[in-house]
């Protein structure tokens, strides 16, 4: 009963960081991918999902500055130029692919076709991606779509980029989809994870070993070594997946498609399961491939900084504010832009910022004297996932109450020796 009742406690822990997380996302207009507010209510729209029109920004992206624009339907507009010549039409994907998304959201498209009816140029819309693997995404693949009929385009097989997948295919698939709509064909969407069967294949293996690792093997120092350098080998440079706040955010925000996201969505799944089963932490110690870099770090025969109980109290308590005070610039609408500075992202150096890089490097060197220093004292992820599974503070012991001090049947009450 007493584990019973502890299981609930931690459920409703995870239940209450699902709230915070979708709080955090309101802001943006969406929740878990349905628009909300008084736009939404109104009927206007209010996310990259809709346009009522074509932004004054992808005008100048599509280099049609000056021209004007008249809607045709819900996702063509007629473009006429400033001399008066006509200019072809724009194509938004939003009304074709409102549930294909990239890292952190729907990645709409416009698309400006040529009165000879060939794409011109495409641009991207609003969305919630991280510059650079958006920017990497773009370079990749919108221009192999330029001077293709809409016909052309739909049936266009383009790969996703390395180091940018989930964005790279989401885009690939919201141009397909928009093109395919113009010209009156039908297309599909992705019928596989974002990084492949293969990959997300030797993701779920790492998974598994971590787990059996956990259960069975954890004292065998060479496993957790394989195990580490596993994650950071396997799951992080090569498959480039990782947990972030940056990613739950979105998936708060516009949803997630399990099949795209699986292996992301495997490591969560675990990442929470765990706990449940007396094993908590299991994501930063044997699942988050930035915390397997530290570990081994640490592994290293260096001269170790001693850190007392008493500051690994107060690193807690540094992680845990950091963690808060993300989370109220998010409720205010302000601290997106702080969510690009995760080290996770360094997994994928072509497309990661160079302060990321740098702040990834640093901490990452730094555990070799003081061993994991950025989970202990920094990482707002971790400090979530750890709120998630502690037990609630106060309701297990008030749903315990009522059985303490009971007595089996038919027997007296223990005597108290004076």
């Amino acid at each position: 009963m007493n584990r019973l009742l502890q299981t609930l406690s931690q459920m409703l822990s995870l239940l209450v960081v699902c709230l915070m997380l979708c709080a955090a996302a309101a802001w943006t207009g969406h929740l878990l991918g349905h628009e909300i507010g008084a736009e939404a209510k109104a009927g206007a729209p209010a996310s990259p999902t809709q346009a009522a029109t074509v932004p004054a920004d992808v005008l100048a992206a599509l280099s049609l500055q000056g021209a004007s624009v008249e809607q045709h339907d819900s996702a063509v507009w007629t473009v006429r130029h400033a001399d008066g010549t006509p200019g072809g039409e724009i194509v938004t994907s939003a009304p074709f692919a409102k549930h294909v998304e990239g890292f952190a959201g729907p990645t709409p498209v416009f698309i400006h076709l040529t009165p000879e009816g060939k794409v011109a140029a495409i641009a991207v819309g609003e969305n919630a991606e991280s510059p650079d693997f958006l920017a990497r995404a773009v370079q990749g693949t919108l221009p192999h779509w330029r001077g293709l009929t809409p016909a052309e385009g739909a049936a266009l097989q383009v790969d996703a980029v390395s180091g940018a997948t989930y964005s790279s295919a989401s885009l690939i698939t919201h141009v397909r989809q928009a093109l395919a709509a113009y010209a009156a064909t039908r297309t599909t969407t992705l019928q596989a994870p974002a990084i492949g069967w293969l990959h997300t294949g030797l993701v779920a293996l790492v998974l598994a070993l971590g787990v059996a690792a956990r259960l069975l093997l954890k004292r065998h120092r060479a496993v957790r070594l394989l195990v580490w350098a596993l994650n950071v080998g396997v799951t992080g440079f090569w498959c480039g997946q990782f947990l972030s706040l940056s990613m739950l955010r979105g998936w708060a925000a516009y949803g997630v498609d399990p099949l795209l996201a699986l292996p992301a969505v495997l490591m969560l799944l675990v990442s929470v399961c765990m706990p449940l089963f007396r094993q908590k932490q299991h994501y930063c110690t044997w699942i988050c491939p930035y915390g397997s870099a530290q570990s081994l770090l640490a592994a290293l025969p260096t001269p170790k900084v001693q850190v007392s109980a008493r500051i690994a109290r107060i690193m807690g308590q540094v992680r845990q504010g950091v963690l808060m005070l993300l989370l109220f610039t998010l409720w205010m609408g302000t601290g997106a832009w702080l969510l690009d500075y995760e080290p996770f992202t360094a997994f994928t150096p072509s497309v990661a910022a160079p302060a990321v890089l740098v702040l990834a490097g640093t901490f990452a060197l730094a555990s070799l004297f003081v061993p994991h220093l950025w989970c202990r004292s920094l990482c707002p992820l971790g400090a979530l996932l750890q709120l998630a599974e502690h037990d609630t503070p106060g309701l297990y012991d008030a749903l315990r109450k009522p059985h303490a001090g009971r007595q089996p049947s038919g027997q007296a009450p223990a005597s108290h020796k004076p």
